[in-house]
């Protein structure tokens, strides 16, 4: 029987073997800590799944491609105890795992640097939340710190079995956007020339520009020109959840993957070519009716259709063997003593140490930055109401629920000269979300997606409007006509002129907030779509004369 010695440091601790239960003797589980004494070691890991969720609860909630992401918590917990019951089952046997010592040692290394770049993703969450590569390594570090937390705790026997269940939930973590726009844009033309192709077959008439399919009747299509494939990341969460639930072979959880790629490639191309026949017949305007049931029915379908294809592959469930481990020296047992969980409090105590000096240190930062902004000056738009041929354009109950904007309006008018203008306004009251939704949406994706070609764009004009200083970005699409000449602002309330850059995605504007502030004093996205010009200069010259007339700004 080996003793028990308490460790001296971190770094060179041995987990020690667990005496197991004799008759007459005392149960080595007699001294383990009690439930109230795991769930204050728990804190700081509560705390930082916390803030994962309350990060991506944003993107949940406004973009619909995303929105399966408050469910993937629920499912997560569910596998979890799942496991957890199998695990307990055998929880006293000697053999049900371990951690050797190198492997112990390599686990502390790893959760003092995880903990470690909380600071630098913290200071940046602050300023850009919705920067996906910032989302990324939050839900790492979180996912990273809790397989810590359980090999160190419970041993690599329960390490192994629950490491699915908890990295599970990165699939509700939204995709980069370099890989995401590419693939999903792409993807979505496709599925746009195969409801063409079909509709031909059936005598419709019907032409395909970028995601968008002109019929006699008007377009369809274009509030899924941004939105892409809905179902195509909940084909893949369902594929992941239904092989470990059903604890298939490797080789057939991957078969479900693709499978649930095609089906919702399928489904989407039925579903289009069903809303295009009903736009043709009925007009645009009975798309409304029909445009979410068919969504949500496409979304049970392919859900539906996975769990048919996994009950028929789940035959072939790999068993997990729980025997023996192999016999070495500094093999360790998975009961969980008090020397482990001395092991386990110091390294909770720091991270829960760390997390109250990074998070205080990050409020405390940007408010004393924040605290030397101005105000900015209060403004708004008046669009010329007096034009014969002005027309207010109404908001789709899609684009609200999008972008979530305080005060919207888009209107649509002709110049003397005879240009057309379009003007979108959205208004985001102070607060942390106006940054996030305000910068969601640019020329370059949206307009692209219609079928527009990008010749030139973005570039970057700050035009002085009655004391106003708006950050312009002119993009110039091509279209079969005359081109369009696109210019966007996103103005920032306090924000000044060394803030505004010209391509906002660019790596380096993402980490302007770290010095400049978080910009949630409240935004303001302005956007104009002229034809009919003659060139990028004449549309310019035309914009900084009729912003003279629409930029009203109050009186302090």
């Amino acid at each position: 029987m080996l003793k028990q010695s308490e460790p001296d440091s971190l770094a060179g601790t041995v987990l020690p073997v667990e005496e197991s239960s004799t008759a007459g003797g005392a149960s080595a589980n007699a001294g383990a800590p009690s439930p109230l004494k795991w769930a204050l070691v728990l804190l700081p890991l509560g705390y930082l799944w916390f803030r994962l969720i309350d990060n991506l609860r944003v993107e949940w909630t406004t973009n619909s491609q995303y929105c399966y992401g408050w469910v993937v918590p629920f499912l997560c917990g569910g596998l979890l105890l799942r496991r957890w019951a199998d695990l307990s089952a055998c929880a006293g046997q000697p053999s049900a795992g371990g951690m050797r010592k190198s492997t112990c040692n390599r686990t502390i290394l790893i959760f003092l640097s995880l903990i470690f770049l909380y600071l630098p993703t913290r200071l940046i969450e602050e300023a850009t939340p919705e920067w996906r590569l910032i989302q990324w390594s939050l839900g790492i570090q979180t996912v990273g710190l809790t397989l810590c937390f359980l090999g160190l705790a419970k041993g690599q026997t329960w390490l192994s079995r629950l490491a699915f269940p908890i990295c599970f939930f990165l699939v509700a973590i939204p995709w980069p956007t370099v890989i995401e726009t590419p693939i999903i844009q792409s993807l979505t033309r496709i599925n746009s020339a195969m409801v063409v192709e079909f509709l031909s077959w059936l005598g419709i008439p019907a032409m395909q520009h970028g995601n968008l399919i002109e019929i006699s009747t008007g377009t369809v299509g274009i509030d899924e020109a941004c939105s892409g494939i809905r179902s195509l990341q909940t084909s893949l969460m369902a594929a992941l959840f239904f092989g470990e639930f059903f604890e298939m072979a490797l080789l057939r959880r991957l078969l479900l993957i693709p499978a649930g790629f095609v089906l919702a490639m399928a489904l989407n191309v039925f579903r289009m070519t069903g809303l295009t026949i009903i736009a043709a017949r009925r007009g645009i305007a009975a798309l409304a009716r029909f445009h979410d049931p068919a969504g949500i029915m496409i979304t049970l379908v392919c859900m539906a259709g996975l769990w048919i294809l996994a009950l028929l592959l789940k035959k072939a469930v790999v068993p997990v063997s729980d025997g023996p481990l192999p016999a070495g020296g500094d093999i360790q047992a998975v009961n969980v003593s008090n020397s482990r969980f001395s092991i386990v409090r110091r390294l909770a105590f720091v991270l829960l140490l760390w997390l109250v000096v990074v998070d205080v240190g990050t409020e405390l930062w940007y408010r004393s930055i924040e605290s030397h902004q101005p105000p900015g000056p209060k403004w708004s738009v008046k669009f010329p109401t007096d034009n014969p041929t002005f027309r207010t354009m109404p908001i789709s109950a899609d684009t609200r629920g999008l972008l979530r904007f305080d005060e919207g309006e888009q209107a649509a008018w002709i110049d003397a000269r005879g240009c057309r203008w379009q003007a979108f306004c959205f208004s985001w009251l102070p607060g942390r979300v106006a940054g996030y939704l305000a910068k969601r949406h640019t020329p370059e994706i949206c307009l692209s997606a219609t079928g527009r070609e990008l010749l030139s764009g973005p570039k970057l004009t700050v035009m002085q409007v009655n004391n106003v200083e708006l950050p312009m970005r002119s993009y110039v699409f091509g279209t079969e006509g005359n081109p369009l000449y696109v210019f966007q602002c996103r103005w920032e309330a306090g924000a000044g002129k060394s803030a505004y850059v010209q391509d906002e995605s660019a790596r380096f504007n993402l980490l302007r907030g770290i010095w400049a502030g978080r910009g949630n004093r409240g935004q303001k996205v302005l956007e104009f779509v002229l034809s009919g010009m003659k060139g990028p200069a004449e549309a310019t010259a035309a914009l900084s004369q009729e912003l003279n007339k629409l930029v009203v700004v109050e009186e302090p």
